[in-house]
């Protein structure tokens, strides 16, 4: 065998397991964010955190995100919705969240219900959703979150100049900057969003964060 072709296989070879290598470890972190990430979750810690520091605080919400069975948008996917506390509580969002695996990255794709009403409870009957059929929701197209594993911790973030969401407040649409941290006991998460046509603000929103609670 020629040098030359000799040196292309090493090379080809040692490619091969370092795109292996790459592969196993973005498996090994998808698989630690899976058990991170269900769970029921409030803002009671960094209310009273800003209350503490004088600040006003933030308004009162709880998290929940369930595995939920939803063939059709593939093996790993969630139900979220988030409510506000309180006697006239009522939900804020309900969204479906489906994870894979990209070259070298996890991959969170968004996912809007045509009919939320629908799917009220599936917070506590997640097996609602095995009836789920590909009109019941539609992806948040652009609005992909890209995540990581930062130390001991996940951060994810989307392409805002790609994600446009119509304002449930004005109807016209914004771009949409979102921005995720997670760690076992917390789940953090910023959204700005910029009307499209305005320069958006430097940096980004806030983070809520929200404690797990174990469901209390």
């Amino acid at each position: 065998m020629a040098s030359g072709t000799r040196v292309l296989l090493v090379a080809a070879a040692a490619l091969a397991a370092g795109c292996a290598s790459h592969a196993k470890r973005t498996d090994a972190d998808l698989d630690q964010l899976l058990e991170w990430l269900p769970g029921f979750y409030d803002n009671q810690v960094q209310i009273a955190e800003a209350q503490q520091a004088g600040r006003a605080p933030e308004e009162q919400l709880a998290l929940t995100v369930v595995p939920v069975e939803a063939q059709e948008l593939g093996t790993h996917v969630f139900y979220m919705q988030e409510m506000t506390k309180g006697p006239a509580s009522h939900i804020t969002l309900q969204r479906l969240l489906s994870f894979n695996t990209g070259k070298d990255e996890i991959i969170e794709t968004l996912w809007s219900l045509a009919d939320p009403g629908r799917w009220r409870g599936a917070d506590t009957t997640p097996e609602l959703f095995t009836s789920l059929q590909p009109d019941d929701v539609r992806p948040m197209q652009g609005c992909d979150l890209k995540w990581k594993k930062d130390g001991d911790h996940f951060t994810a973030s989307n392409d805002p100049s790609h994600c446009r969401m119509l304002s449930p407040r004005t109807g016209g649409v914004e771009f949409t900057d979102m921005r995720v941290e997670l760690t076992p006991d917390e789940l953090a998460i910023s959204t700005r969003a910029t009307p499209v046509g305005r320069a958006a603000a430097p940096g980004g929103a806030p983070y809520v964060r929200f404690r797990r609670n174990g469901g209390s």
